[in-house]
């Protein structure tokens, strides 16, 4: 899926994999509606995934849209990681979002439609429904105010297959 959404995979942390587009030479393209139809067919290929096996298995999707700095951090196990608010933002839009859904920033929202607009890309592609919260909730219970997320939040519903619409 990375290679079909040409995203980049940058680190799994803990159980959380963490992917996205950059400017050049990390992805050749910077697509925001890639990105979110990765998160979407992630969440559907992991339902699908678990009915062949008869699991109820599920994940939480969370995509944000902004600058960060990235490096090389250890000198013994040396990897690639990225710092900064917007990844601050993201931890937060994953352990949020509903089991089962994509949860997007305001800024990754307005990106996307920005997008479409001017790509022609037509609008029904992906939708994106405001989740009319005070706070958002970890599924543990943890109360996490909505400023963390970088302001109010949506999830993202899609009429595709994936098969469609994929940046050129």
């Amino acid at each position: 899926m990375t290679d079909k959404h040409q995203v980049y995979k940058v680190e799994t942390v803990g159980d959380a994999y963490i992917a996205g587009q950059a400017d050049p030479p990390l992805t050749q393209k910077n697509h925001p509606v890639s990105v979110v139809l990765f998160g979407l067919e992630m969440v559907s290929e992991v339902h699908s995934w678990a009915a062949d096996k008869g699991w109820s298995v599920s994940c939480r999707v969370g995509i944000a849209h902004g600058a960060c700095i990235g490096g090389i951090v250890g000198t013994e196990m040396q990897r690639y990681h990225l710092f900064g608010e917007l990844m601050s933002a993201l931890e937060v839009l994953e352990s949020t979002a509903p089991e089962g859904c994509v949860q997007v920033s305001t800024a990754c929202k307005e990106i996307v439609e920005e997008q479409m607009r001017n790509e022609g890309i037509p609008s029904r592609l992906v939708s994106f429904e405001p989740r009319d919260l005070e706070h958002l909730l970890t599924s543990k219970g943890d109360v996490i105010p909505l400023e963390k997320a970088g302001g109010p939040t949506f999830v993202v519903r899609s009429n595709s297959k994936f098969q469609g619409w994929i940046g050129s």
